[in-house]
């Protein structure tokens, strides 16, 4: 099964500025025979926590039409960032949207303390995708949380892929934290970060791909948008870059 992270440069705002983005570099994933891709942390709205609540979506909108009928058309797991309605405040959660029609919701479980102002934790629910392999999912802060990769172990996930929203110190922080998830547990790590100023701060993307042992396999420059690929059977992995033609 070849499995990819997408590394964007979301626009701010509503979803649907972004769903053209999204469904150009899902056209390039389907080319490179994957068969799930995984965007950023809010990667349909932009990192903008002030402004969540007034683009936050129920995850039966219609604007997500298009990518539900991509997933089933090319037979390919989807899965985007967006904020959900929630109780009190919205949610930071994970569409997946599944080749049967099937669409999982997974809501960011721990916070980081900046974003607990403006967003609420999700209800504890799996984040693990049964597909063969088994995938799961963590969302930017989560990575950093020991008991969230652990779970996802004990829930028999093989692949574990964080969707985040970093600047270079972020992502410094996260390759160590990644590698080491890898090394320690045997597993498939992959890292989706976006591009651009986000919440007042610069992403810069260097979206990764470490092997069972811990080592990189592949890192997108923080220039591109683009895709990495990563056969999990064989572990062989290429990068695939986003050019301005492929672009609707």
């Amino acid at each position: 099964m070849k499995i990819a992270v997408a590394q964007s440069r979301p626009i701010v705002g509503p979803v649907e500025g972004n769903i053209a983005g999204h469904q150009s570099l899902i056209d390039l994933a389907v080319r490179n025979n994957v068969r799930l891709i995984v965007f950023p942390e809010l990667s349909l709205t932009g990192y903008e926590p002030p402004l969540a609540a007034s683009h936050a979506r129920s995850h039966e909108d219609t604007c997500f039409a298009s990518l539900r009928s991509t997933a089933v058309q090319h037979g390919i797991y989807i899965a985007v960032g967006v904020p959900t309605l929630g109780h009190r405040l919205p949610c930071i959660s994970t569409l997946v949207f599944e080749p049967n029609s099937e669409l999982r919701v997974y809501s960011k479980q721990h916070l980081h303390p900046d974003e607990e102002p403006f967003f609420e934790p999700g209800p504890e629910s799996d984040a693990v995708i049964h597909t063969n392999p088994t995938i799961a999912l963590a969302i930017c802060y989560e990575l950093s949380v020991p008991t969230h990769s652990q779970r996802a172990i004990e829930s028999g996930a093989t692949v574990y892929i964080a969707s985040v929203a970093k600047t270079a110190h972020g992502v410094d922080i996260a390759n160590e934290r990644l590698s080491e998830i890898a090394r320690v547990h045997s597993t498939v790590v992959m890292m989706a970060n976006c591009l651009g100023m986000l919440d007042s701060a610069e992403c810069v993307g260097r979206s990764s791909a470490w092997n069972r042992n811990g080592t990189l396999l592949k890192r997108l420059e923080a220039t591109h948008e683009g895709i990495i690929v990563v056969d999990y059977d064989t572990e062989a992995a290429a990068v695939a870059i986003l050019s301005n033609a492929g672009r609707q």
